[in-house]
């Protein structure tokens, strides 16, 4: 009879395992929320979007650099990445409403102006 001892190793790369697959269900429920292909974010990331999806199957390891590269592709933190219990999770409108305000933040008063007035009319013809 074999019996199976848990040693710290084994039990390390059982959670290794399990921080890679929960990072990818979070790239994977960031990328869905915001209605983007692999290849979209791949693109934004400047990487391969197989690449992505061995990431997003929990099959890759990633370097810091890389983890920065999804978050911007995928327009949030890299922190964010990591906040895999589900109450944490951003609703679909608090990611685009992020989103509204960083590029507002970037851009010159004239322009914000603009932005408003284009809001408005839109809201007008609802």
């Amino acid at each position: 009879m074999f019996i199976k001892i848990n040693t710290p190793d084994s039990m390390y790369k059982k959670e290794l395992s399990m921080l890679r697959k929960n990072f990818g269900k979070k790239v994977r429920q960031l990328r869905k929320l915001l209605k983007l292909t692999q290849e979209e974010v791949a693109h934004k990331a400047n990487m391969d979007y197989k690449y992505l999806g061995a990431i997003e199957r929990g099959e890759k390891n990633l370097t810091i650099e890389n983890i920065g590269k999804i978050a911007q592709g995928l327009g949030v933190e890299p922190y964010e990445l990591f906040l895999f219990h589900e109450e944490n999770f951003k609703k679909e409108e608090e990611i685009v409403e992020d989103k509204i305000k960083d590029i507002l933040k970037n851009i010159p008063f004239k322009k914000k102006k603009l932005v408003l007035k284009i809001i408005q009319l839109i809201l007008k013809e609802n």
